[in-house]
């Protein structure tokens, strides 16, 4: 056999009996497929609208589609809502797309892929939380409650974790009840890996008037001219009615329940308030008024940016509803209308 003819003889596996590497890898290659397709955490990645996703599915469910962008939250968790609850300023802790999660404001960690991957296919198929036929799970509005967030498939579900089974719970709602906590928990020790501190790329402002000012040590005049402290407080918390009884007419804004409004600063203004205050939460006064204001600096989260909408949780609230963000001009004091 010439060399022509012996190679072409190894081309189409006829060589003394031996099989051909290519229908050998292609014999592979097919077994691959076969096995993946038998996998119930089989994922895919795509692009639309140029929003990056990521599908699974599982043994019980249908395909799940969830963002992989670094700004879109996937779980969130938040802690409040009763009636004597305190303000929560930020979410417990918030997973993104990319795998990068925030805890409170403060420490940054990042999950793998496949970290990610098993938490969300935990949640989905072992604890089934996306096929739960209640949501809310607290039976005594008093008392605070854990309140989790899922997007999933384009929607968001929200999930409220409290006191219950005193009422007359059926199996199925003890079941999922204790499936939720489960749920809860595993998200939390799946957080456990190392953090750093997270620095915010913006930083929001939240002023409240205040009639119980740390006079201690001497308090900071305002140092912007964009706007008052007057026209930040009215136009998050509302004017401070009148209060003939008593002379501490403070509202619970800013101290038990969210505001109605943030406000976006620059990073000229951050600087000048927190060389002020010399931190980033204190008191000011304002001499000729004769008045005092609470203020917090607050770092933005990174969907919170793009949402223009703060995360905050307060006393008295049933589900989760977002602070809007100003980014411009600040509105003036509104006239007090003719009584």
């Amino acid at each position: 056999m010439d060399h022509h003819s012996q190679r072409g003889t190894i081309h189409t596996g006829l060589d003394q009996g031996r099989p051909s590497p290519f229908l050998f890898l292609s014999s592979l290659l097919l077994l691959l497929l076969l096995l993946s397709s038998c996998d119930p955490s089989t994922l895919s990645t795509s692009s639309k609208n140029g929003t990056q996703s990521r599908t699974f599915t599982g043994s019980s469910t249908q395909p799940i589609t969830y963002s992989i962008n670094a700004s879109d939250v996937l779980i969130r968790t938040l802690y409040g809502g009763g009636l004597k609850g305190s303000l929560s300023l930020s979410p417990q802790l918030s997973i993104y797309g990319d795998g990068t999660y925030i805890l409170g404001q403060d420490q940054q960690g990042k999950l793998t892929t496949e970290e990610l991957q098993q938490l969300l296919n935990t949640l989905v198929n072992t604890y089934g939380l996306l096929n739960f036929s209640r949501q809310r799970f607290s039976d005594i509005q008093d008392e605070n409650a854990t309140f989790l967030e899922l997007a999933f498939n384009g929607k968001q579900e929200e999930f409220t974790y409290g006191t219950f089974g005193d009422s007359q719970a059926s199996a199925q709602d003890l079941d999922e009840y204790h499936r939720l906590e489960k749920a809860i928990t595993t998200i939390t020790e799946t957080l456990k890996g190392p953090t750093h501190l997270y620095k915010a790329t913006a930083v929001s402002l939240l002023v409240r008037q205040t009639f119980s000012p740390d006079l201690r040590k001497s308090l900071p005049t305002w140092p912007l001219s964009d706007f008052t402290l007057a026209q930040a407080a009215v136009y998050e918390c509302g004017a401070v009615p009148p209060d003939e009884t008593s002379q501490n007419a403070e509202t619970a804004c800013l101290k038990f329940v969210i505001p109605s409004h943030a406000i976006l600063l620059n990073a000229s203004q951050v600087q000048r308030i927190q060389k002020a205050l010399q931190g980033s939460e204190g008191d000011f006064t304002d001499p000729e008024q004769g008045l005092y204001y609470h203020v917090i600096l607050r770092p933005l989260l990174p969907d919170e940016l793009s949402r223009k909408t703060l995360a905050m949780f307060g006393s008295n609230q049933e589900i989760f509803r977002g602070v809007p963000l100003l980014s411009g001009k600040v509105p003036p004091v509104p006239s007090p209308t003719a009584s």
